[in-house]
């Protein structure tokens, strides 16, 4: 008898930062787990809440362990239509990694000046979260002109190459710069991880709903 393969939808929501959401119940069986501050606490000596928040977005097939995939989510999200972890599924096919391409801009080395300029500026959105980051340094050890992808919602395999990518994404994030956007084209490539990028733009497909402005 084929065993289904068992999938969980991961987020994480520290500091209360988003209001909770509920996802559309979906046509194939998945699990649901969102790291919050009760589950995860805060590391408040030594940690803020969006670096801590990166820990269960790459490294849930470590923290629960058992599942044959995993579909991050951002908590500024919702699965909004009933087939949304099938299409995701089908997405990943037999690669490591299914991501979306980034929506606005192209490269990493875009992504890069496009912080740079917003923190010239001292954007209030940008700055009080991201100053004092090590962009240069990050660039110093990556390729610029690879191809950028949003991390907004991805979905991987649980195999070796896909752990190891997520390892090399969490500590580039950890050393370098918390926009993990950046370090993320290269932990795939340096890991030899098969990964299929979805072309649509995130922000507009009937998957996934942006609710964190409603």
């Amino acid at each position: 008898m084929d065993v289904c393969p068992t999938v969980l939808v991961v987020s994480a929501n520290l500091a209360n930062f988003d209001k909770p959401v509920e996802h559309v119940k979906q046509s194939v069986d998945c699990d649901y787990f969102t790291f919050t501050d009760e589950n995860f606490p805060p590391r408040v000596s030594t940690m803020k809440p969006r670096l801590q928040a990166r820990i269960p977005k790459m490294m849930a097939w470590q923290m629960k362990p058992g599942y044959d995939y995993y579909l991050w989510i951002d908590s500024s999200c919702r699965l909004a239509h009933k087939d949304a972890v099938k299409w995701f599924l089908d997405q990943l096919g037999d690669k490591d990694m299914a991501v979306f391409k980034h929506p606005h801009r192209k490269t990493v080395g875009e992504e890069a000046d496009y912080l740079k300029e917003r923190l010239a500026m001292d954007c209030p959105y940008i700055t009080p979260r991201y100053n004092g980051e090590r962009i240069d340094d990050q660039l110093a050890v990556v390729n610029p002109y690879e191809e950028l992808y949003a991390s907004t919602a991805f979905i991987y395999k649980d195999d070796t190459r896909a752990r190891d990518a997520l390892t090399i994404w969490w500590l580039h994030t950890s050393l370098y710069h918390s926009i993990d956007q950046l370090s993320l084209p290269h932990a795939i490539r340096q890991s030899g991880a098969k990964v299929n990028v979805i072309p649509d733009n995130y922000l507009k497909v009937k998957w996934i709903e942006y609710v964190r402005n409603k």
